[in-house]
């Protein structure tokens, strides 16, 4: 029997081996400890991670809608193009290119975006189109996702009500009009989601795991009347055109109640389109009335008992105002004279004042008002404060304190040149005759309709009394009067007995006084009013901005203001008052009357 003795020397390979399978076993293990061990829960989360992904569901937004319940502004779901840099990683060039034709973007922006260290989510196209959507998932770009948000329509169109209603931005939050006014209302409260994706990036179907649900905004009710709001805007285009005019403004009301029905404000763009404008200038736009605010100017002297519409006074066609600091030698003009017309003095009753728009006689009775009182029933009217609407951007108007007032302020001031109004407040002053003296607040929210079922009717502001019911009912039968024999017989509807007055006013130019650089005036022709006149169900104030070929109340406003109460009688139904006056709604009414200064600016 042999022997073998193992020698180290000779079998030095054999040990390096063995060695090294047992370190490499070791290394192995310690690596299989430390991962499976040691760092597991890391490395979980780290898988889970790069499978599943949170995702913020935003709150769909509250509808507007119109007095009946039809729809003005709501939101659909609509896909938007996203990505992961850190999943696209070195595709990031290549995908660029691919994705540019589809979504429009240069590459170098989107390559932008796709390479921003460190960041799991970016925005390619928040506001893609479903063509869009379809072409990128055709691509199956890995990283590349397709989701969707909510974005805002306007059910007759972007121009319906542009500046009523307003707008949202991309993360849909308002940010003009009543979207930005009722903003917290409409916005939805956000919810959490988490989904799990595939190897692509697409989601898993059924792999999503819903956190936290979202809650809906609340519902808007207007006061506004979606057929009537785009009635107004129709012919209110047709009539800037018709009188190649800068723009115009139309407000129907309710006055018993301040309902705004329509509220309409469009321009004239530099290429000559005619648009709704995004400022409600309804409310945002200050403009000096002109003669309409004769009719506020005659309540007051009625209601102080300084005189009634048959009372008789003679009135000189011109009428002289001196101020010690004002009207000294050429700086000022201060003679008042009625346009085109001199008759030295007659007797004339106020009635007859007010029908023919005369401007010394509202002179004479205002002087007698004296200008505190005055100033203080333009005040109750309504005048120099913002409306309960409490708008976005809504003007107070300008009315100067009485500290401040010259010794020309009570003849401009009482024939409307010289205060700053909006068209609203100016409907609403009327609305005081129309409700038998009461002011009543306007208002355009009907209703507040949370996503709870809870139900917030939104009431106005407690109304008030500003002049006697009888001083009321003296103003409307002589603004009936305006209509059937004076300025605005063209404001007229067959059947009907309106109470309205015209207004043909003069715009202070951007060098501080009312002749432009060429030496000519630019007017704002407006006519206000309500109807049936005995018992008022429906007010109107109709502007027609800057017109050029006419420019008296009488031949612009007028006959729109006919034509819309018109419709707006036979809309809502609206049988005549006992009382029929048939105006000659077809005949041409006669122009305002005026004065004419060459440092005071004819209010007509």
């Amino acid at each position: 029997m042999g022997s073998s003795n193992f020698s180290l020397q000779g079998n030095w390979r054999l040990i390096v081996l063995l060695i090294f399978f047992f370190t490499a076993a070791l290394a192995l293990g310690w690596r299989l400890f430390y991962i499976q061990v040691l760092t597991s829960d890391r490395r979980v989360q780290i898988g889970v991670d790069q499978r599943l992904y949170e995702s913020v569901i935003e709150g769909e937004r509250g509808r507007i809608l119109d007095r009946n319940g039809d729809q003005l502004a709501m939101s659909f779901p609509q896909p938007i193009v996203t990505a992961d840099p850190e999943i696209v990683g070195d595709l990031a060039i290549e995908y660029s290119q691919r994705l540019s034709p589809i979504i429009d973007r240069k590459p170098r922006f989107i390559l932008a975006a796709l390479s921003i260290n460190g960041s799991r989510f970016q925005y390619l196209q928040r506001e893609a189109t479903l063509e869009m959507r379809s072409s990128i998932e055709e691509l199956n770009l890995v990283g590349i996702y397709i989701d969707e948000e909510p974005r805002r329509f306007h059910t007759a169109g972007d121009q319906f009500a542009r500046g009523t209603l307003g707008r949202v931005d991309v993360d849909n939050t308002g940010i003009s009009g009543l979207e930005q006014q009722y903003d917290d209302y409409l916005s939805g409260d956000a919810g959490l989601e988490i989904a799990e994706r595939n190897q692509y990036g697409g989601t898993i179907p059924n792999g999503r795991i819903q956190i936290e649900p979202a809650t809906q905004g609340a519902d808007l009710y207007l006061t506004l009347d979606r057929a009537l709001q785009g009635h107004i805007e129709l012919e209110l285009g047709a009539a800037i055109e018709t009188m190649n005019a800068q723009g115009g403004v139309v407000v129907i009301s309710k006055p018993a109640t301040g309902e705004i029905l329509a509220m309409a404000s469009m321009v004239k763009t530099e290429d000559g389109e005619i648009v709704t404008t995004s400022d409600n200038r309804a409310v945002t736009w200050i403009y000096e009335p002109g003669s309409v605010m004769k009719a506020v100017t005659f309540a007051a002297v009625v209601n102080e008992g300084l005189a009634h519409p048959n009372t008789v006074r003679e009135i000189d066609d011109a009428i002289e105002l001196y101020d010690e600091e004002e009207c000294v030698g050429n700086q000022y003009d201060c003679t008042f004279l009625e346009l085109g017309l001199t008759y030295g003095t007659k007797e004339m009753t106020v009635e007859d004042i007010l029908v023919n728009s005369s401007n010394t006689g509202t002179i004479t009775w205002a002087l007698d008002l004296g200008k505190e009182r005055l100033h203080r029933y333009l005040i109750d009217f309504g005048f120099n404060a913002q409306t309960d609407l409490n708008f976005p951007y809504e003007a107070s108007g300008s009315l100067k304190d009485l500290d401040d007032w010259s010794g020309v302020e009570i003849a401009t001031t009482a024939m409307g040149q010289g205060i700053d109004v909006t068209p609203v407040q100016m409907l609403s002053a009327y609305n005081v005759l129309a409700n038998g003296g009461v002011y009543v607040s306007p208002q355009i929210i009907q209703s507040i309709a949370h996503s709870s079922g809870k139900k917030e009717y939104v009431a106005s502001n407690p109304s008030r009394r500003v002049v006697e019911e009888q001083t009321a009912r003296e103003i409307t039968q002589m603004l009936t009067a305006v209509v059937s024999e004076g300025t605005a017989k063209r404001a007229g509807v067959p059947g009907y007995e309106i109470a309205a007055k015209t207004g043909t006013a003069r715009k202070v130019q951007p060098n501080g006084t009312y002749e432009d650089e060429e030496g000519f005036y630019h007017h704002a022709s407006t006519v206000v009013g309500y109807f049936p006149a005995a018992q008022p169900e429906l007010s109107m104030i109709v502007i027609i901005d800057e017109p050029t070929d006419q420019f008296y109340a009488s031949e612009t406003a007028a006959p729109l203001f006919g034509e819309l109460a018109s419709w707006a009688l036979r809309h809502y139904k609206i049988s005549p008052s006992s009382n029929l006056v048939y105006s000659a709604a077809g005949q041409s009414g006669a122009g305002d009357s005026s004065t004419s200064s060459p440092g005071l600016a004819a209010a007509q």
